[in-house]
Formats: structure tokens, C-alpha cells, sequence
């Protein structure tokens, strides 16, 4: 076998509406009911340029609050981040998070030729938007 890149990441939550509106009209990526659904009431696909789903939303009504042990994907602390690669210039993306009142850091890190912008979802998994520094 040989892996060829990340699929998705799948997030359970009990904010499902949050997260619908954060991935879609925030970061402004295609959210679409996931297969076998014919709405985003139960859970949604996130999806890239391409169509291709980057985010597995799964309503679910476990809360977590940082107490405590959660079996699966709500685990939180077990994952640092996710992140996606962007295209375009990193301002309209930082505009968009301000206009929405979230909270982010971005810096530039040369070595790898990135921008990147770093931003909590509403249940605080961290999303890396990494877009290449111009020249």
C-alpha cells in the first residue's frame, strides 16, 4: 500500500450548525449533505475546490468540555490541527474572520514558502490555512 494524501478529516460534534456555518460561510469552502442525505440536518461534507471532501461533519450530541474521557473523534486534544492548503492572497481570508468576529494568528514562515492563518472552529480543533508567499 501506498499512501497517496490525506482524504478528510472527521469531526463529531454537538455544534453541527456552528460548524456548518464556520466551514461554509467563514472560511467559505462548499458545505453539501453527505451521501445518503439529502440535507446537512444529521451532518455535511466540507469540500475543496475540487468537490472533493477535506471534512466529514458528524452531528452528534456528545459535548465536550475538556473534562473528562470522550470515546472516538471527540477526543479533543488528541489532534494538534488539520490543516488545508489555499490559493489566492491570504488578506480576503483574514478580512473574512474579523468580519466574523473570530480570533486567529497568521504569520509568515519562509522556509517553507507559506502564509499561514491559524483559527479554531467552534469546537476548538485548529484549522491551518496555508497559502504560498508570493515572490
Amino acid at each position: 500500500m501506498t499512501a497517496l494524501q490525506l482524504d478528510h478529516v472527521n469531526i463529531r460534534t454537538a455544534r453541527l450548525a456552528d460548524c456548518v456555518h464556520f466551514y461554509g460561510s467563514v472560511l467559505g469552502l462548499r458545505v453539501q449533505p453527505p451521501p445518503m442525505a439529502d440535507d446537512t440536518s444529521n451532518g455535511a461534507y466540507v469540500c475543496d475546490a475540487t468537490g472533493h471532501p477535506v471534512v466529514h461533519l458528524v452531528g452528534t450530541d456528545i459535548v465536550v468540555d475538556g473534562n473528562g474521557t470522550v470515546r472516538g473523534a471527540a477526543q479533543r486534544g488528541m489532534i494538534d490541527h488539520f490543516a488545508l492548503r489555499c490559493s489566492g492572497d491570504p488578506a480576503p481570508y483574514a478580512e473574512r474572520l474579523v468580519a466574523a468576529g473570530e480570533t486567529f494568528d497568521r504569520m509568515d514562515v519562509t522556509q517553507i514558502g507559506m502564509h499561514l492563518i491559524f483559527v479554531r472552529d467552534p469546537n476548538g480543533v485548529m484549522v491551518e490555512l496555508g497559502f504560498p508567499l508570493a515572490d
